[in-house]
């Protein structure tokens, strides 16, 4: 899998490609990269995210082992986080796009906080995300 280090700088050379989306429908889009963040644009709205933020998330999903839109808060920057994860690092990542969930390819080792819950939400928030979002 490739470090944050080198997304920032494959980021540097892919403005105004098209990635596909994570959980929503449709494409995203890399407006801007520069050396301390990374600007997308996922359906219509414009997500500001620093590479700390991206860092953290990063080793969050490294050491859980799975990483969900939800866990993101839902919106267009947890949709726009795991759509750019996912489309960065196809070969090391699962994507179950209905569920919003990267999870790793090969695991080592017990992850630090486990995801216990494999089935689907039961509160209403998560679903009304998905349909507002879709």
């Amino acid at each position: 899998m490739i470090s944050i280090e080198t997304m920032k700088f494959r980021t540097a050379d892919m403005i105004g490609e098209e990635f596909p989306l994570t959980f929503w429908r449709g494409k995203g889009r890399v407006v801007a990269s520069d050396d301390t963040s990374l600007s997308l644009l996922v359906r219509g709205v414009r997500v500001d995210l620093t590479w700390d933020r991206l860092a953290v998330t990063w080793n969050r999903l490294l050491s859980n082992h799975t990483l969900t839109v939800d866990e993101l808060g839902g919106e267009a920057d947890g949709v726009g986080i795991c759509s750019i994860f996912a489309y960065m690092q196809a070969d090391g990542l699962c994507v179950l796009d209905a569920d919003g969930m990267l999870t790793l390819a090969e695991t080592e080792g017990v992850p630090v906080h486990q995801f216990a819950d494999m089935s689907r939400p039961t509160s209403w928030a998560p679903w009304r995300r998905k349909i507002h979002g879709d």
